[in-house]
Parts: structure tokens; C-alpha cells; sequence
């Protein structure tokens, strides 16, 4: 075994002797463009900018989970770092997820699915309104409730 091997394997098994320090928070507000909240411990300690996902960076890609305001989090020290990271919550407030060109997003408005330029919500209703268009012109009530009811799930 070289020596950078043997240093690479006694770095290892320091790294699983450290004890992770957990510690229960609750969320004072987010930062949506950046992906982190501000958090106070029990003890009163705030602590900022904590991460909401294990890599800091500008796009949007992958998923993000925004716990809501006053809600109870647990966060984690990453190494010996001032750095953090939310690894449990409460009560979510926002879900985003991207996945190459399609988007999801949830929180209490709604749900909005995109891919590009197209969404779930501008497809359904273009297809309504032909719909209404060329088979249903006596029943245009029906329609216009059944649009009102996807404005109620989708945005």
C-alpha cells in the first residue's frame, strides 16, 4: 500500500469518528434565490444562510423543499464549518424540482407543471375552450366550471 493510500484511509477513518452535531431549529425566514433560511435554535442562537440543499449553486436544477416560517427544523454542521444544512422539517412551504427542461412546483397557490414555454394549466384550458369550440357550444357552463375547478389545483 502506498503512503498517499494509507493517509487517504487513516483521513476515512477519522472522518467516521466524528460525531455529527444535530441541532433543532426553527425557521425565522428563506432566502428563495438562494436556497437557504434563517433559523434560531432553542437556545436562542440564529444562525443564517443555512443550506437547503448539500451544493451551493445559481441554477434551479434538481429538487428544494422551503420549510415554512415558525415551522421546527433540524439542521446539521457540515464538518467542522460554520456551514449548515436542513436535513428534516416540519411542514413544507414550497417544493421545486427540475428535472432537464421540465419544472414542478407546489406550494398553497397550486401546483404548476412546465416544460420550456408550455404548461399543464395553458395546455388544459386551450384544450377546454376547443372543446367548447367545436362540440359543446350549448354546454359552456359545464366547461367554464370545470376551468374554474383546475384554476383551483393548478397555476
Amino acid at each position: 500500500m502506498s503512503r498517499i493510500q494509507a493517509q487517504l484511509i487513516e483521513g476515512l477513518r477519522n472522518l467516521s469518528r466524528e460525531k455529527a452535531t444535530i441541532i433543532s431549529a426553527q425557521v425565522e425566514d428563506s432566502n428563495k434565490d438562494a436556497g437557504t433560511i434563517d433559523v434560531i435554535t432553542f437556545d436562542g442562537l440564529k444562525i443564517p444562510n443555512v443550506r437547503l440543499r448539500s451544493v451551493i449553486e445559481e441554477d434551479d436544477k434538481g429538487m428544494i423543499i422551503f420549510p415554512a416560517k415558525d415551522s421546527s427544523v433540524l439542521i446539521a454542521r457540515i464538518n467542522r464549518s460554520d456551514n449548515y444544512l436542513m436535513i428534516s422539517m416540519e411542514e413544507p412551504e414550497l417544493i421545486r424540482c427540475r428535472v432537464g427542461e421540465k419544472y414542478l412546483e407546489l406550494d398553497k397557490d397550486g401546483l404548476k407543471i412546465s416544460a420550456g414555454e408550455e404548461s399543464l394549466k395553458k395546455c388544459l384550458d386551450d384544450l377546454l375552450d376547443e372543446i367548447v369550440t367545436i362540440y359543446a357550444p350549448m354546454n359552456k357552463a359545464a366547461f367554464a366550471d370545470i376551468k374554474q375547478r383546475l384554476a383551483k389545483l393548478l397555476k
